[in-house]
Order: structure tokens, then sequence, then C-alpha cells
């Protein structure tokens, strides 16, 4: 279970590979009236209201140097740039192109890429990558996307070439992303707010790949949602949902492997919407916890005092049901008390929380056997586990 919670995932930036962080810095950045897609027409895309396109490479060059003068990345990179448009996937004359490169890395080839902007320049970088070329033993590992470049029609180097840029700046990727959200956030709540935005643009592109639509993303809608996002969470009396909602398959899969919060629930014949239901917001509620934790906004003694006001609450329904639902089968008398138990919102130290949080952490408490929902779960847990 602790597997499929979605903000545990390794990765150098936040959690997030380097495109979709890019995404969501062109979602903040761009115009409002230009939309942008990720794995659509390049790595990144910006499309201008004006028929215009931006096409982003994104390379994260960690371990090795994507810029330098005979790196596969580098070329690749333009052969790929040079088939689109030859190709007419994209109209040349309406697009510019990037290479993104994080960490800083350079090169002598792709700085004279990067500054040829006629076509004298480019004819001098031919000239000079060939003067190399002569120069070499052997060919480079990249000399087929070389070779692409140099057999290309005149025009259409040119047209790619000249509106090529080659950016390699940021030491860290995020760094372009926090300055766009500096203004407007508190420090502290810099990184927790770009990896909810990050997560947001995630999730709508991975939304729309699975409805086999291109990841085309609305900037002006975007920001929309980000900005709600951030009002939100800004707010002094709410803490906000920093975790996306699990797939049906993800809670199905938890459902499935029976841990004890779902055999509590079967002890009392609940349904399997009830048991799907609860496992996803039990997924969500750990996420959450982890992630205000992390952040600051609460702490270990606040969560422990807020669980033993929820055991305080189940134990009244208990109570009722003994009281007023006694002659009613026990099954009966341990769904009164778990639908008494899912209804509740509970703020943490007068702060409220997402509608899922309180049914989720009941179901945690379950699951650690703190409570149960059959009068008698103890001794049939036991049971099965014995069996």
């Amino acid at each position: 279970m602790t597997a499929l919670v979605k903000h545990s995932a390794p990765g150098p930036y936040l959690g997030f590979s380097l495109q979709p962080v890019r995404l969501c810095y062109h979602l903040l950045s761009s115009p409002s009236d230009s939309s942008v897609s990720l794995e659509f027409l390049d790595d990144v895309a910006i499309h201008y209201a004006n028929g215009s396109v931006l096409l982003e490479q994104c390379k994260s060059a960690l371990s090795h140097n994507a810029l330098s003068d005979w790196s596969e990345d580098l070329w690749k990179t333009i052969a790929n740039w040079l088939a689109a448009v030859e190709s007419k996937k994209i109209d040349g004359g309406k697009a510019t192109f990037r290479l993104y490169v994080t960490p800083p890395k350079s090169g002598k080839v792709s700085s004279t890429i990067h500054d040829a902007a006629s076509e004298a320049a480019v004819e001098l970088l031919i000239q000079q990558l060939k003067d190399r070329l002569s120069k070499k033993s052997t060919p480079p590992k990249c000399m087929p996307h070389i070779q692409r470049f140099l057999d290309a029609p005149v025009a259409l180097r040119n047209e790619v070439i000249c509106k090529a840029s080659i950016i390699s700046n940021d030491a860290d990727p995020l760094q372009p992303l926090r300055a766009l959200l500096e203004p407007t956030v508190p420090d502290g709540s810099i990184d927790i707010i770009c990896e909810a935005a990050i997560g947001m643009a995630q999730a709508r592109a991975d939304r729309l790949i699975r409805e086999g639509k291109p990841a085309l993303i609305c900037v002006a809608e975007f920001r929309k949602s980000f900005h709600a996002f951030v009002q939100q969470n800004n707010m002094p009396g709410y803490l906000a949902s920093l975790t996306s909602a699990p797939t049906a398959n993800d809670a199905k899969a938890v459902v499935t492997s029976r841990p004890i919060f779902v055999r509590q629930l079967q002890l009392i014949e609940a349904s399997e919407g009830q048991q799907l239901r609860a496992a996803s917001d039990l997924m969500r509620t750990s996420g959450d916890k982890v992630k205000w934790a992390e952040a600051g906004l609460i702490f270990d003694d606040t969560f422990k005092d807020w669980e033993g006001a929820l055991l305080r609450r189940y134990d009244a329904f208990v109570g009722e049901a003994q009281d007023f639902h006694s002659d009613k089968p026990k099954v009966v008398q341990g769904r009164f008390v778990y639908r008494q138990c899912s209804v509740l919102s509970v703020p943490i130290d007068s702060r409220a929380v997402p509608d899922y949080f309180t049914h989720g952490a009941f179901n945690d408490l379950a699951d650690r056997r703190a409570l149960g929902w059959h009068p008698e779960h103890e001794a049939l847990l036991n049971k099965e586990d014995e069996a």
C-alpha cells in the first residue's frame, strides 16, 4: 500500500522527471491564450494563439555532457527537428526550436548552433563541422545523425538551425519555477507548492493520454485551477490536499491484497464500493500526512492528539450502537458504527481537512487494530490469522 502513494516515487526533481517540470514552468509562464503539450510534438511544446509553436527538447545531463561536440543527445535532437519539418509534422515556417539542458553544460559546436542566425552562419557551421570530422580517425557514434544534418536540403537546414536555441543555465530546473512563485508564496511553502503544481500538470497530461488524446493543456484553464489551489493552501484555517486520487486499479490492488482495514470492512459485509473508497481515502490520507509533516504544516504530536479525538468519537458511536441497536445482528451494529465514522470531518488543530481525510484516518486506525467495526473484531481477526 505504501508503494502506491505517489509522493514517494523517486526522482531528482521533487520526485518528477524533467519533462513534467518544464511542462509546469511553461504553463505558468506562457501567454494565457496559449497551450502547452507534453510528448506530442516534442518533449514539451508551447502552442501560441497565432499558430506558431516552440518545440523544446529537455535533457537531464547529470552524468554526461549533452552539449559536447559529438553528443548523441545534441545531434539526435537536431535530426529529429529536421525530420519533423521535412515530414510536415510541423510547419517549419511557424516553428522555433529549443534544446534545454540541465545542469549547465557547454560545447563549441552547440554554441555555434545557438549563435547561427543567418544562412552564412549555418554554412560556416557546416564547413567547421566537416573540417573537424576530417581530422578524426574514426567517425563519432552520433555520425548517422550528423550525416542526416549534412545531407539535408539547404533550405531545411537553414529553417531549423537559424531558429534553434540551446539553453543550459539552470543548475536546478526547479529554480525558474520557484522564481515564478516567490512573489506570492511564502518561502516555507515554495517546494510544496512547486510539487503540487508539477503534479497537477502531469496529472492533466496523463489523463489526456489515457483518453487517447494529445496531452495539450490550456494555459488559462490550468492557471485558474492552480491559483485556486494556492489560495486554498494559503488559507490559515485549511489544510489543502497535496496528493492526487489513486487510480481505480491502485485501489483495487489494495483491496485484493486484503490488508487489515479491508478485512475489518469485510467482517461487517461492507460493499465492494465501500472497500474501494476506503482504500483510496486511506492512500490519500497517508500521502497528505507525510507531505504536511515534511512541509512543517503539522507535527507528529498534533496527529496523535487528533487520532485520540477520532477514537473518542468512535467509542461514543460504539456505545450508541450498544444502547440503541443491541437487538440488531452484530454485523449491522458494526455497519452503523462505520457509517457514523465515515461521514465525519474532524478538524486538526482547528484547521479544516479535505473531505476524504477523516475517513482515511479511521481506516488507518482500523488497519493498526486501534479500533474495529464488528463488535467482536479482535476475536474474528485472530481466528482468521490462525486459520
